[in-house]
This record gives structure tokens, sequence and C-alpha cells, in this order.
């Protein structure tokens, strides 16, 4: 019986690599022929490639979206902070999460990340905080608002190898969870 699962498994994921490469035959013939003096066996050069191919091409629609969403006036700096929530969604995710997920479970962790990065983009549009003074589903469970996007904020810096400003605002959200359990006890 777990012979025959792994067997059924192991087919469907290898119908889902299959579909993939389909789709993307084309692209990866296109890299491959225009690339071919590259040695894609290197770390290094693979992650160059990404930047030149994929990146940028993130990049070039994130030039697309950005004017549909801020004002062209807008300052620099803030525009720059934008597009850090867009393409590095995941990164900002991920990070939310290793407090989130180990504070208070998986139980709409999705629905917190979400929500905080949306907030941050919104505060970084109008200038509004969102109010967290009722807690609802979709909320952390714990910490100010401002703290919670001082820390998203703070994860460009860390992206770009700068982590005192990143160390400082996760240690401020990770003690409103202390407090608030030693409050409990």
């Amino acid at each position: 019986m777990d012979k025959e699962i792994g067997s059924i498994l192991h087919a469907l994921s290898n119908a889902f690599v299959n579909e993939s490469d389909s789709k993307h035959a084309d692209w990866i013939r296109r890299i491959k022929e225009d690339y071919s003096h590259l040695d894609l066996k290197k770390p290094e050069t693979f992650s160059l490639l990404l930047s030149t191919t994929i990146k940028d091409q993130a990049r070039a629609l994130m030039r697309h979206v950005l004017p549909t969403l801020a004002p062209s006036d807008m300052d620099s700096k803030l525009k720059h902070n934008i597009e850090f929530a867009f393409l590095q969604y995941e990164f900002i995710t991920r990070h939310l999460k290793s407090v989130i997920l180990k504070v208070e479970g998986y139980g709409c962790s999705t629905d917190k990340t979400r929500w905080l990065i949306d907030s941050y983009v919104k505060h970084l549009l109008t200038g509004e905080l969102p109010s967290i003074e009722e807690r609802e589903y979709w909320h952390p469970a714990c910490g100010e608002i401002t703290d919670w996007l001082d820390w998203i904020d703070s994860m460009n810096d860390l992206y770009c190898g700068d982590f005192e400003r990143y160390a400082l605002a996760k240690t401020k959200i990770i003690s409103s969870y202390v407090k608030v359990a030693r409050e409990k006890e």
C-alpha cells in the first residue's frame, strides 16, 4: 500500500514538473541559446542570469504598475519601499512568519502577513495608520502597528546587508509578545 501511494505521488510530481517544463519550454530554449556562453552549473552565474532575466522583467513590470498606485511627485524613497514590498513580497512574508508562526501558530498566519504588508503599502501611499485596537483574526495578536510597519520598513535594509535597524525592530515585536505572555502568567 505504501509503495502504491509513493508511486502515485511520484507520478503526480513528475506530471507537475513535465507540465511546468512544457509551459516554459520556449523560454528555457531561448535562455539556453542566448546565454550558451555562460556556465549555468555555477551558482553565481546562475544567479546573475536570473538577475538579468526574471528580476529585470519583474522590475520592468513594477515600473508600469507603480504609476497606477503612486503619484508621480511621490518621494523616491517611498516609491522604492513600495517597489520593495511588491518585488520582495515572499522575503517580507517569511520574516513576518518567523515570529507569527512561532508565537501564534499557523492559524490565519497568511491573512496576518497579507494584512501587514498591505497596510505597509497603504501607509506609504496615504500616510494613514490602520487601527488594530479591536483585534480581528487577520491582525497579529501583539504589537503596535507602527512597530510592525517599522519592522517591514527595515527589511529593505536587511535585504541590502544592513541588519541593525531590522534587529531593533524585530526585537521590539518579540518584546511585545513576551510582555503579553508575562501578563497572562
